[in-house]
């Protein structure tokens, strides 16, 4: 295989491997943005991640699903770049973007392993696009505390009030994306930071990492977090 050559190499499972050298390399990709981020240098990350993006969303047939193999070095690092670059464009408020990503996302990664499908069903909501929300509603489940929320949030839009057994279900099974989502503030401070690197982050941490990467959204649309203090 040449260097720049581009394969797209089936397996058993009717998922592909993607094999592919040069700018192809989303290992090497995935690489460059995580030195750029332990650098602090997060604007030039956002920017190797988006390059990154175009090349694999230029490479990906326009007319069919590609689905690719998680378990490959290559195409998990696509994935992984691929869910980085709609977080960047989810945190600066391009919806839009995020969207077009995240659904690009979940036709390559079926399987969701970064629960991308909550992100997006924030995006719908935020947008107003409720038949392809309506279409998603089923992957929302009660497991997850970001699926709780967006549904949640969903049905105060729609209904114009909270679904008293949805906040239920937050309050006693999801507690710290309640308290997080209510309290007045949310530090990003050492003691943060420590525990979401460990290797067993808390679901504190992890309810303040999320509350984190979705306080834009919160800001824009306060609706469901003056709510559920009231």
């Amino acid at each position: 295989m040449s260097n720049v050559e581009l394969r797209f190499n089936p397996t058993q499972d009717q998922e592909f491997e993607l094999e592919g050298g040069a700018k192809y390399n989303f290992v090497r990709h995935k690489e460059r943005t995580d030195r750029l981020v332990a650098e602090g240098r997060y604007a030039e990350a956002c920017e190797a991640r988006y390059e990154a993006f175009m090349i694999l969303a230029e490479a990906l047939p326009e007319d069919e699903p590609m689905p690719l193999r998680w378990g490959h070095a290559n195409s998990r690092a696509a994935i992984t770049v691929l869910y980085g670059s709609a977080v960047d464009h989810f945190r600066i408020g391009d919806l839009e973007m995020a969207m077009a990503q995240l659904e690009l996302l979940m036709d390559c990664d079926p399987e969701d392993h970064f629960e991308g499908v909550n992100l997006l069903a924030l995006c719908y909501i935020a947008t107003d696009e409720w038949d392809v929300y309506d279409d998603l509603v089923i992957d929302l489940t009660d497991k997850s505390a970001e699926a709780v929320v967006a549904r949640l949030w969903a049905g105060l839009r729609r209904d114009g009030r909270l679904d008293a057994s949805l906040v239920k279900l937050l309050v006693s099974r999801h507690k710290a994306y309640y308290e997080e989502l209510t309290a007045e503030e949310h530090p990003d401070d050492e003691a943060f930071r420590r525990d979401i690197s460990s290797e067993r982050p808390s679901q504190r941490a992890e309810a303040r990492e999320w509350w984190l990467l979705t306080e834009p959204l919160w800001s824009e649309f306060p609706e469901l977090i003056e709510s559920l203090k009231r």
